[in-house]
């Protein structure tokens, strides 16, 4: 029983591992390659952020074009020679006469 207690775990100061990445001559590396690490890991988050915004914008142009040459379509149905005729007829409209046109330079 007494061994086992004499097993604990060493604390950070017996680690090897902190001993080496902590000391003066190390550390300095190690800080720039945590922030390297950490601005590297946020740059990559910011970048497929950037991709998927970049992604909506070009699928709501693409359904804005769509609308736009529905919209052209719609006009180009309403101001149709035969539907301005059937306007002018139920409206009791005429052509006008050439007397009744003025041109304006």
């Amino acid at each position: 029983m007494a061994l086992r207690n004499a097993k604990k775990n060493p604390s950070w100061k017996e680690n090897k591992v902190l001993q080496t990445l902590f000391h003066p001559r190390i550390l300095p590396f190690t800080l720039t390659f945590s922030c390297m690490a950490v601005l590297f890991v946020t740059i990559r988050m910011k970048s497929i952020e950037q991709a998927y915004q970049l992604d909506g914008l070009a699928n709501a142009m693409d359904k804005a074009l769509v609308q736009n040459k529905e919209l052209k379509a719609q006009r180009a149905r309403m101001l149709s020679v035969q539907r301005l005729r059937d306007y002018a007829e139920k409206f009791n409209l005429k052509e006008p006469g050439p007397e009744q046109i003025i041109l304006i330079p």
